[in-house]
């Protein structure tokens, strides 16, 4: 029964467990907060004391080039600082609920290394983003829905350089559970290239899976920390969920729906900054100096665009469940596998209904327990 299953998962957490999960799960509600509030200080600071002018008026912004230094340059100094303020707040958290297995400097340093590769993409793309204000200033729509159809493209390809950057990655030997994927492929009419492992366990307690693509074939990767706790039949089940989300294309549905996001704070961005032309030394949209109003205004859409995002991916996610079960056909292996998860990643199983409305991309777990039952047919 899903009340039984439920009940396993408040038993495993236990009183300190279900204190972590349910901090866990605000956690995700103050953190955008943060990124907001640092959003608008950041521009406030910049626009108002005058740094973004003197960036400005230091690099010149008389070519391209002297442009994509000063969007760098800008992209560069919010997020490295967010991250540091973000890195020490987040170490702590994982600290305080033993999941984490790296010092601080190494905690802080994967994060960085993460900025970095976001700062790089986000930079050439703003980059272009000013560079149609300046050179169309009637008609840059067309080129930044261009330009964000290929972002939504380089953050597709480029999700495995993210796992890479952080994790040593290894072939997962011969055995039961390798024999398991391969006849699950085989059944899904999937192209598979083989399964490797992540170390997460070197830097965290927390488990995983994911698929990839590569050279047209879909390749899994598994926290090893995953195979500490799933037995093969519910690591099975794991990855049949994750090839549900691949057959329905659900990665790239998520981006889509973050493009749009992206194009229509970029548009109301434009809008702030015609109406503020003239204001803190700024010169509206041709004024790359307008960059860090751009950006909370972006961020703030994608703020207000949240329940409508994590909508759609919370039924996603319940697609991709029922895919699982129809391929496997074992109802007690997906149970097993949702609770030992969300044991092992301190979920909250029944986090409060504003809370997974606004915040959360996966409903909750006694919700997907309760559904998979009636999916099954057992009352």
């Amino acid at each position: 029964m899903a009340s039984a299953a439920l009940q396993e998962i408040y038993e495993g957490l236990g009183e300190e467990g279900l204190r972590l999960a349910r901090k866990q799960s605000l956690d995700i509600a103050s953190n955008w907060v943060s990124w907001l509030i640092w959003s608008l200080f950041f521009a406030y600071v910049m626009t108002d004391f005058g740094w973004a002018s003197g960036i400005v008026w230091q690099l010149g912004d008389d070519d391209a080039l002297s442009l994509l230094k000063i969007v760098i340059t800008i992209l560069l100094l919010q997020n490295v600082s967010l991250a540091l303020l973000e890195g020490y707040s987040l170490y702590k958290q994982e600290e305080h609920a033993g999941t984490n297995r790296q010092n601080m400097p190494g905690w802080i340093w994967d994060r960085l290394k993460q900025r970095l590769l976001d700062i790089v993409i986000y930079g050439l793309y703003y980059w272009g983003v000013y560079l149609a204000f300046i050179n169309w200033p009637d008609g840059w729509i067309p080129a930044v829905v261009a330009l964000t159809a290929v972002l939504i493209l380089v953050l597709y390809l480029t999700g495995y350089l993210h796992v890479r950057s952080h994790f040593r990655l290894e072939p997962l030997g011969d055995g039961v559970l390798k024999e398991r994927l391969e006849r699950l492929f085989e059944k899904a009419g999937v192209p598979y290239d083989g399964v490797w492992l992540i170390r997460a366990s070197e830097k965290t307690s927390r488990s995983n899976a994911m698929l990839v693509s590569k050279g047209g074939k879909l390749q899994v990767l598994l926290y090893d920390t995953l195979l500490d706790d799933l037995e093969p039949e519910e690591v099975e089940s794991t990855v049949a969920h994750e090839l549900g989300h691949r057959i329905h294309k659900d990665i790239l549905w998520y981006l889509g729906f973050n493009g749009l996001s992206l194009l229509f704070g970029v548009w109301l961005g434009r809008e702030v900054l015609a109406l503020i032309d003239g204001r803190w030394g700024l010169y509206g949209p041709g004024d790359v100096a307008t960059l860090p109003l751009l950006l909370f205004v972006v961020s703030a859409v994608a703020f207000l665009f949240q329940p409508v995002a994590n909508g759609f991916m919370r039924a996603r996610e319940y697609a991709a469940d029922r895919f699982a079960l129809k391929l496997t056909g074992n109802l007690s292996a997906f149970e097993g596998a949702l609770v030992k998860m969300a044991t092992r990643n301190f979920l909250d199983p029944e986090p409060p209904a504003w809370l997974e409305f606004w915040f959360h991309d996966h409903p909750a777990t006694a919700k997907r327990l309760r559904r998979a039952q009636q999916w099954a047919g057992v009352k």
